[in-house]
């Protein structure tokens, strides 16, 4: 049976890496982190592909419009093309997060 493990947001992810980076100033790695993560949405929402060495590769794919159904009422409906974001994990982390089984 598979387990389960607890989801981590950004604030507990911020909090963690406050807790482990000592040497700096906690208001300068609070912003350093921040700043990070605004720089992310603004080059995804610029469509620009992001590719963090050993980490994985961030890209913004279109999606055609197409017809789908609606579950409730089964009627086709008109679904409008839209952005998402896909991303592919590196060989180097796949490799670590598939070692231990």
């Amino acid at each position: 049976m598979k387990k389960r493990t607890p989801k981590r947001n950004k604030s507990d992810i911020l909090k963690s890496f406050l807790h482990s980076e000592k040497d700096l100033n906690p208001r300068f790695n609070e912003s350093f982190f921040n700043r990070f993560f605004e720089l992310l949405e603004q080059s995804l929402s610029k469509h620009q592909n992001i590719e963090l060495r050993n980490f994985g590769i961030f890209k913004t794919k279109l999606m055609q419009p197409r017809y789908g159904l609606d579950p409730r009422n089964k009627k086709k409906i008109y679904i409008p093309s839209k952005w998402k974001v896909a991303f592919k994990l590196s060989e180097n982390l796949n490799k670590k997060l598939n070692e231990k089984i």
